[in-house]
């Protein structure tokens, strides 16, 4: 089984199911090209309604018969995966679709507690296919309300501070680009969009192939060439292997009287195993505390 977190939301498939579409609050999984699995996902301030949710269901199933069903009525495999849940907080409203011969079986869920409210439908194809979307729904975890939040797809993965927003995200081949967001202040929180007014921005990076990226070339020369880091007048320092910096990167009379210099710090190194090159950095108007930052790097790497 593989391990898929991301922006709060999390669960374990098989080897074989691959992300094939991804938002910031959305999720489909193909095997063999074929649909298996959707979730989408939001936090909802106040009362939380099952039927206003699968309501939604229904019109994105335009021709379906969607219907929400007692636990009596599906699978054993999944009464005991639904129980499961309750156990780890979550309440949930089971449903099934069919469309002509396309059937479906999935739940609503809603965590009290922190408010993520989440659909979790699977595309049945065969009779196994229950017993697989039971063990899938079992897994299902709200990760939203530690003090860090995992996001690990692709076979990269990282641990961020819960305050950090998730921003902007590209998975392309040879590289793939994460960023969060920071705001100073609390009161920018949906006022703002994501990466506007004052903050930090931390951005991870992945890749490949690191033997033919360096090819002809140093670490610290890609890093600069390529990356345009350190900004400023930063430097690297080389402690073995891994390039770092920290410091102010941007800084005048006029950026200090309007509290706008600029911040960063950063690490790059390269990775035996999948023959990588990581970089994870933070800049922004106020600057990360190195701790904290430290605890992000040792928690970024290939899975």
């Amino acid at each position: 089984m593989t391990s898929i977190a991301w922006n709060g939301v999390g669960l374990s498939v098989p080897d074989t199911w691959e992300p094939a579409a991804l938002e910031r609050d959305s999720l489909l999984l193909t095997s063999n090209d074929r649909p298996v699995c959707e979730l989408k996902w939001n936090v909802v301030r106040g009362t939380f309604s099952f039927k206003k949710h699968l309501k939604r269901l229904s019109k994105g199933h335009k021709g379906a018969d969607v219907r929400s069903v007692d636990p009596s009525e599906t699978p054993e495999p999944w009464g005991d995966a639904v129980r499961e849940l309750e156990r780890a907080g979550l309440r949930s409203q089971s449903f099934m679709w069919r469309l002509g011969p396309d059937l479906g079986i999935g739940a609503a869920l809603h965590n009290p507690g922190t408010g993520l409210a989440a659909l979790v439908q699977f595309f049945i194809a065969k009779e196994e296919d229950e017993g697989e979307a039971a063990r899938v729904l079992a897994s299902f975890r709200d990760r939203s309300g530690g003090r860090t939040v995992p996001w690990s797809l692709f076979g990269l993965g990282a641990r961020v501070p819960a305050e950090f927003r998730l921003e902007t995200f590209a998975f392309k081949p040879g590289r793939y680009t994460v960023s969060y967001w920071l705001p100073r202040s609390g009161r920018q929180l949906g006022r703002l969009p994501e990466g506007k007014g004052p903050g930090v921005r931390l951005t991870f990076e992945r890749f490949v192939p690191a033997g033919v990226l360096l090819k002809g070339t140093d670490l610290r020369s890609w890093v600069r060439d390529i990356l345009d880091a350190p900004p400023g007048a930063l430097d690297a320092a080389d402690a073995d292997g891994v390039l770092a910096w920290a410091g102010v990167a941007r800084t005048s009379l006029l950026r200090k009287l309007l509290r706008r210099e600029r911040h960063a710090i950063g690490r790059v190194w390269t990775t035996e195993r999948g023959n990588a090159i990581l970089s994870v950095s933070a800049e922004g108007t106020f600057p990360l505390d190195e701790a904290t930052f430290a605890n992000v790097v040792r928690s970024y790497g290939l899975v």
